[in-house]
């Protein structure tokens, strides 16, 4: 068995870069079935031909102190694993997890968390969210943080699912939809209590209940005691050289009776050479901390990006564009403030509702988007509909039509494709010839250079006429702009009836 371990590693490490080999704490040395809880030297071998060791979940910490002799330098390479479901002689689960985390990072291991699903499936299915973010905020300060490394950085903290599907505030969709590939980059959640008595405190909270793009938005809530001038909320954490200008924009509504200013933030990092212009520092005392400055005059060439900059938008929801000139800096993390108004002095209650944030190189603004190409259709499939006439006195029947649909696009330009048809009776050039008067239809989203089409309604032609279904392929810049029709993906499909 290490000799195939050691194959397996091997030809894994080829084929897949970054792949890694674990071996379980099931089987010792001798081919017995024998958990140790433990890397011991009755298992060392799997573990030196591999990449790592994952335990059993019956630990304590006497296990953790013997096997730092066993792993040496390759105490990352251990993962104890943890089972949630606190079943067996374990040192935590359940709300109590974090007690076998602060255990296992205390002697330098990394930590394997088996069925965190138990959140899901043993708890109230309507508490879901909040006891999602409860169990990973008890977990936060022992898991690092995975930081944004490039631009543009783009969320509306869609989870891949809703109640509806709206595209930038319009309802595009009514009923419930789920999507894994929808799901965009979601924030470093958590709830954050004020020093002192004053009883401040700031919470995050996905919700399903509005979105601006997708099926939901994040939902933040608060109180700023009387003592205190703002809050603010780290969202994200980056590790992004910073080009020379760099805009951010953010969508956001206030619910409620409520006059609190909301406004983003970011810290940058390498102070020393970093130079700052275009933005406010907040605190004299460092320079590490900026408020971003309002983009007031923006330059034509960005119309297609600001142009609803500073506006009332449909369903309540404002947006507000910002730019920052750096040289020599590397961004921090994003936050987002909540200051009380001018010669307030009592305590501001706020609700608060993010729809999107962006943060984008000004210099990928101005490049053309790329077009998409090589649109083809494969395994196509007729059939005819069922036809709702009793008589020869109604219409024609219909037809159905499924086939997969292909483009070629760089899906790092874009957040999705939609994907729209105009179906039609009339014959025509195929290729890129003018639409027709109908408008087109929305079939769905597509996350890939393909799309399934299964059963879409076309018209049968009559008797020696042809009939014409054209495709669309929408692109969906992650900026947020709309591409104007003539520049989508066509292709067209011309049919026939066969002769009798």
């Amino acid at each position: 068995m290490p000799h195939f371990l050691r194959y397996l590693t091997t030809q894994l490490h080829q084929q897949v870069p970054g792949g890694l080999v674990l071996w379980y704490d099931s089987v010792v040395s001798s081919g017995q079935l024998k958990w140790q809880n433990e890397l011991n030297e009755h298992n060392r071998v799997f573990f030196d031909s591999c990449d790592g060791f994952f335990t059993n979940y019956n630990w304590q910490e006497a296990h953790l102190e013997r096997m730092q002799g066993q792993a040496g330098e390759r105490q990352a390479d251990v993962y104890v694993g943890v089972d949630v479901f606190a079943r067996g002689n374990v040192v935590g689960g359940r709300f109590e997890t974090n007690k076998s985390l602060e255990l296992i990072r205390k002697h330098g291991f990394s930590a394997a968390l088996f069925a965190p699903g138990w959140v899901y499936e043993c708890l109230e299915k309507t508490d879901f969210f909040q006891n999602q973010d409860k169990f990973w905020s008890l977990l936060a300060r022992h898991l690092p943080t995975h930081s944004i490394c490039a631009l543009p950085f783009v969320t509306s903290f869609c989870m891949g699912m809703g109640a509806r599907r709206v595209c930038y505030g319009q309802e595009e969709a009514v009923g419930p939809w789920y999507h894994p590939s929808a799901q965009e980059i979601q924030p470093l959640f958590g709830e954050h209590r004020l020093e002192g008595d004053g009883g401040g405190w700031v919470k995050t909270l996905s919700c399903l209940a509005d979105a601006w793009n997708g099926g939901s938005s994040l939902l933040i809530r608060g109180v700023i005691p009387p003592e205190v001038r703002e809050v603010a909320v780290r969202l994200f954490s980056l590790q992004v050289p910073v080009p020379p200008k760099v805009f951010l924009s953010m969508v956001y509504k206030l619910e409620g009776p409520s006059n609190v200013r909301v406004a983003l933030e970011l810290t940058t990092g390498d102070a020393g050479s970093c130079h700052i212009g275009g933005i406010w520092p907040l605190n004299a005392e460092t320079s590490s901390r900026h408020s971003p400055r309002p983009l007031r005059v923006p330059p034509t060439k960005l119309a297609r990006w600001v142009g609803r900059c500073g506006q009332q938008l449909s369903g309540g929801w404002v947006q507000r564009c910002y730019e920052v000139n750096l040289r020599g800096c590397l961004l921090g993390d994003l936050l987002v403030s909540f200051s009380r108004p001018p010669g307030s002095q009592e305590e501001e209650n706020f609700v608060c509702r993010l729809g999107e944030i962006q943060v984008v190189d000004a210099k990928s603004l101005l490049a053309p988007l790329p077009q998409v190409q090589a649109i083809s259709l494969s395994h196509v499939r007729w059939r005819p509909a069922a036809s709702s006439a009793s008589s020869g006195d109604g219409p024609p029947a219909g037809l159905r039509l499924s086939c997969t649909l292909h483009w070629s696009f760089p899906l790092s330009h874009v957040r999705c494709f939609r994907l729209h048809c105009c179906p039609g009776t009339g014959g025509g050039p195929l290729g890129r010839g003018p639409l027709g008067p109908e408008k087109p239809k929305l079939l769905g989203l597509a996350f890939v250079n393909q799309y399934r089409i299964v059963d879409l309604a076309v018209a049968a032609p009559g008797p020696g006429q042809g009939g014409r279904v054209e495709f669309l392929v929408e692109p969906v810049p992650r900026e947020g702009f709309l591409v104007p029709q003539a520049e989508w993906g066509r292709a067209a499909v011309q049919y026939s009836l066969p002769s009798t």
